[in-house]
């Protein structure tokens, strides 16, 4: 046994009194500017050397300045007297300086912070063994050695400080709502491409590098502007840095002095300067993307910095659920500072000790901000948890582009890293909760409880309280549909319908051209007239009447027929619904054969579920079963019952199988199980797809559980 490690744990540290009891002295390095927050006069203080800044109300730091080093208590205790016309004594100064010393905010000597560091050695090696950290290092941020950007942003800042003029401000303003109307106009592209882009399901590594090397350009540019922005307000940007976190490149900026020298608003335009800057290459990529041709090097470069510096960045950087650009705009438009970590500790106490009932102290939250603060805890822990799901789902997706039937391993393993703190803080807390509830659990246990915990347990096993239930994907389809051909060749004309319009029976849909059938059917109706005229003549002349009475019936024969072709030439609806195809207006002036489908007709009052159930559930199955179907993307449930089992089994429909991804040695065989919906407001649409559950009789716990067991013997043993 170590028994210096056993002394190092168990005994408390006796510091050494080494440091001379000298006047405590201002750091020479605080800059500090008075600014007015809530509607006082408050003083915000930043210590370069120590990384912090300060806020002081105002007599407070009219004290602070006082300690020059060189003034003892006693003096500085008649000079803040005189000063403020009040009575104050040494001791006063004294427990003053006492508290500020306790935040670190002295000057200290080189040989003091030595000192100071060798005493508090022994409590960092006792974290540092608890800590248990990996010896490959934390991946959730790795930290480059930063620069410092000030010279240049001095430089660069004395030829580009017109940007910030009302003049410039309103040039970019025109150019940014130019470069809406065009998002705007090919919305449907764009929009669509942007999801496929960071989905990253269908890129190489060459466009994984492609990307890292644009999104570390384009943050970059947004760092300076956030420096740029500082600089114009009077702070200095000692440092910029680049960071990985969780692999993801990313930047930082240290603009503390913009916060202490700039107004509050001046600090809003600071948090802007940076979303603002990307919006600068947005503007530009989106114009140029527009205006140059297309399978061009310049087209695709600028579509890939719009895609990059675009929607999915405002959507980050403007989000106040994170502590990015977004929320400290926010901050400042509020005056609320710490507002993430404030809330979260409110709400997370509050629920410690008003649910678990454990003894935890509720941090004090003035009333008229109490439900904002839980509403926005909620809203950030929500969103911050999808981010790191987000980041886990990003890695999975690059792996099952190279290796789906591996890519759950690096997928997890990201999860892991990416929850680990997590983790241990829920760990902690069940450690946490248990501790607290053991004595009275065990107590409770003891007593005639587990009489009636037992008779609950055996209530919940064996009686018939659940349902038997079977899940399937489903898609919609109308109940009642038609398809409209052409009955004969023809050019199309005119187009007198479009997706989505209500139509009833008879409705003209389109109208066609025929020269040649039309022409056709002109001379056959005038050779009928010339055959009638021919078969009178000849029944008043008593002469070759029957081959003219002939001639006169084929031709006939041949009007009446290219007269039902050449009504063809007017498609109508055979039926009332919803024209269900897209795009007919492209069909104008083309040319379409005979028996072309030119688009399809839905009566949508009534639609039919597709379920497929697996060959393995179908046993379970029978007509009049009571279902219940979710559409993917609704909150809404309906209703339903089994109308009919199809007697085969087919292969699943391929909008359903990406989502199922099922794999092993051989896929199941599906059934299809129809089911009708009433939809009298039509807000079922057809092709919608999402996840049906048809449940059977109830059953207990051991019942299903043994029926599970039971058929998993059946088909792995028998």
């Amino acid at each position: 046994m170590n028994l210096t490690r056993v002394l190092d744990v168990a005994l408390p540290d006796i510091p050494v009194r080494t440091i001379s009891h000298r006047a405590p002295r201002m750091p020479p390095d605080a800059v500090w500017k008075e600014h007015f927050e809530d509607g006082k006069p408050m003083v915000r203080v930043l210590v370069a050397s120590l990384e912090a800044m300060y806020r002081f109300p105002l007599p407070n730091w009219e004290l602070a300045r006082l300690f020059d080093g060189v003034r003892s208590y006693e003096e500085i205790a008649e000079l803040y007297s005189r000063q403020t016309g009040a009575e104050y004594s040494p001791d006063e100064v004294r427990e003053f300086a006492a508290s500020l010393e306790a935040v670190d905010f002295w000057y200290k000597t080189p040989q003091e912070k030595n000192i100071l560091l060798m005493q508090k050695d022994a409590q960092k090696r006792r974290k540092a063994l608890k800590s248990h950290k990996s010896k490959y290092g934390d991946l959730a941020q790795i930290t480059f050695p930063a620069v410092n950007p000030d010279r240049f942003l001095t430089w660069f800042h004395k030829y580009t400080y017109w940007v910030y003029t009302w003049w410039w401000t309103a040039i970019t303003l025109a150019v940014f709502a130019f470069m809406t109307g065009i998002t705007l106009t090919y919305w449907s592209e764009i929009g669509r491409d942007t999801l496929r882009f960071f989905n990253f399901s269908e890129k190489s590594w060459a466009d994984v590098g492609t990307f890292y090397l644009v999104a570390v350009g384009a943050m970059c540019w947004h760092e300076i502007g956030h420096g740029h922005a500082c600089k114009h307000y009077g702070g200095r940007v000692p440092s910029m840095g680049f960071l990985l976190i969780y692999l993801t490149p990313a930047f930082y900026t240290d603009t503390a002095e913009g916060q202490v020298m700039a107004t509050r608003s001046q600090r809003f335009v600071i948090a802007l300067a940076g979303a603002w800057a990307e919006l600068y290459i947005c503007a530009v990529a989106t114009i140029l993307w527009w205006a140059s041709p297309p399978d061009t090097t310049l087209h695709s470069v600028a579509y890939m910095m719009m895609l990059i510096t675009g929607i999915a960045s405002l959507l980050i950087n403007f989000n106040p659920l994170i502590k990015l650009d977004g929320y400290y705009m926010m901050s400042e438009t509020f005056g609320l500072v710490d507002l993430k970590e404030s809330s979260t500790a409110y709400v997370s106490a509050w629920v410690k000790r008003h649910i678990w009932h454990l003894p935890v102290e509720v941090p004090y939250v003035p009333k008229r901000w109490r439900f904002g603060y839980v509403i926005y805890a909620l809203l950030s822990g929500l969103y911050s948890y999808t981010v790191l799901y987000v980041v886990a789902r990003f890695v999975g997706n690059i792996s099952r582009n190279f290796d789906p039937d591996w890519s759950f391993i690096p997928e997890l393993a990201t999860a892991a890293i990416v929850f680990r703190s997590r983790i241990r803080t829920l760990v902690n807390f069940m450690k946490f909760v248990y501790l607290d509830k053991r004595d009275r659990v065990r107590a409770w246990l003891v007593s005639r409880h587990p009489l009636v915990l037992f008779g609950v347990l055996a209530a919940v096993l064996f009686l018939p309280l659940w349902h038997e239930s079977i899940r399937g994907n489903f898609i919609l389809e109308p109940e009642r549909r038609v398809v409209v051909r052409s009955l004969v060749a023809g050019t199309v004309r005119g187009v007198y319908a479009d997706e989505g319009m209500r139509v009833a029976p008879g409705t003209l849909l389109f109208r066609l051209d025929n020269l040649p059938l039309q022409s056709k059917l002109g001379r056959s109706e005038a050779d009928y007239q010339v055959a009638s005229m021919r078969a009178t003549s000849a029944a008043l002349h008593y002469s070759d009447i029957g081959p003219s009475i002939q001639d006169r019936n084929r031709l006939a024969a041949q009007s009446r027929e290219l007269g039902k072709q050449a009504l063809a030439l007017e498609v109508v609806s055979p039926m009332s619904g919803v024209v269900l195809t897209p795009h007919l207006g492209d069909r104008l002036w083309s040319f379409i054969p005979e028996g072309t489908e030119l688009t399809e007709i839905g009566d949508l009052s009534v639609m039919r579920a597709r379920i497929y159930v697996s060959e393995y559930d179908i046993d379970k199955l029978k007509v009049g079963l009571r279902a219940r179907l979710m559409v993917n993307g609704s909150l809404r449930k309906w209703d339903t019952e089994v109308a009919s089992i199809a007697p085969q089994s087919i292969t699943i429909d391929p909008q359903l199988a990406e989502a199922t991804k099922f794999k092993g040695l051989s896929p199941p065989n599906f059934y299809v199980v129809a089911m009708r919906l009433a939809n009298p407001e039509g807000s079922l649409k057809p092709g919608m797809v999402g996840l049906a559950r048809v449940y059977g009789p109830r059953r207990s716990a051991i019942g299903l559980w043994w029926d599970a067991a039971r058929r998993t013997l059946v088909r792995k043993v028998w």
